[in-house]
């Protein structure tokens, strides 16, 4: 059971925040029910995932700009209805350590590409949501107005945060509903202790810097704004040890259990 906001998670500096990314993504299919079923056997904090639109203007799950490297589709997502889209397999991407390859046949019969909702009736209140909305243009407004929906049915105002790409679609969501929590990409390759303080100002609920760009003093900055950091990447032990020695307290990952094990051995929780 979700027992807390999200962002209370970071007042504990014993605490370590691990985000599955896509899922647990680094040993099953990314962005599918089944890796959400199993990063949450894990007990992942939270669970990250990209959104993207069918032709109908159902929010469904897809990282890629085309369905071609992880399903047996082809091209975009928005030339295909909610039904054509649930025929297709989602398992074709196999993972490895740091990368993955086309497996012919898919791995698993019977993984499909999930909606929104069923992600949200999937988890329920049981973990934090970092919900990754692709590219927003104007003409995407229709689905925009149904992920800010659906954030709003579930409640999720306390339980996760839409991550865009820029401070002018964040703006889209706040005009839509000024309540939900953002988190802002825009600049996340580039930033340092100084720029950082342009996003607690826009009142951006956390930041998602990538990890060449966090350093010891990003991290006490952060700290000092009370802005919480959930850096994205960090895969193996050697490297969680490093952010996690620089004061880091958030960190995406395809492998979930080898972060948890490293936040055991270091005596966090």
């Amino acid at each position: 059971m979700f027992v807390m906001p999200f962002n209370r998670l970071y007042e504990d500096p014993d605490k370590m925040v691990v985000t599955a990314h896509r899922g647990w993504s680094g040993r099953y299919p990314e962005n599918t029910l089944l890796a959400f079923r199993e990063a949450l056997k894990l007990g992942v904090e939270m669970i990250e995932f990209d959104l993207q639109g069918s032709s109908d203007d159902v929010p469904i799950l897809l990282h890629d700009p085309t369905l071609d490297r992880t399903t047996n589709g082809q091209g975009s997502p928005r030339r295909y209805t909610l039904a054509e889209l649930k025929r297709l397999n989602a398992s074709h991407w196999q993972p490895t350590f740091g990368s993955g390859y086309r497996a012919e046949p898919p791995v698993y019969a019977d993984v499909t590409i999930p909606t929104f909702e069923e992600v949200l009736q999937l988890v329920g209140r049981s973990v934090g949501l970092n919900i990754h909305v692709k590219t927003v243009t104007p003409s995407d407004r229709p689905l925009l107005v149904e992920i800010c929906r659906l954030y709003d049915r579930y409640g999720l105002y306390d339980q996760g945060y839409l991550t865009m790409n820029s401070f002018a679609e964040a703006e889209m969501v706040r005009a839509l509903n000024p309540r939900i929590q953002l988190c802002v990409l825009e600049g996340q390759d580039r930033i340092t202790p100084d720029g950082i303080r342009k996003h607690p100002a826009f009142g951006a609920c956390c930041m998602q810097p990538w990890r060449e760009q966090v350093t010891p003093e990003l991290c006490e900055a952060a700290r000092v704004l009370g802005m919480p950091l959930n850096m994205f990447y960090s895969l193996s032990d050697a490297d969680h040890r490093r952010f996690i020695g620089y004061g880091l307290r958030g960190i995406l990952t395809d492998h979930p259990d080898i972060l948890q094990h490293t936040v055991a051995s270091l005596g966090l929780h």
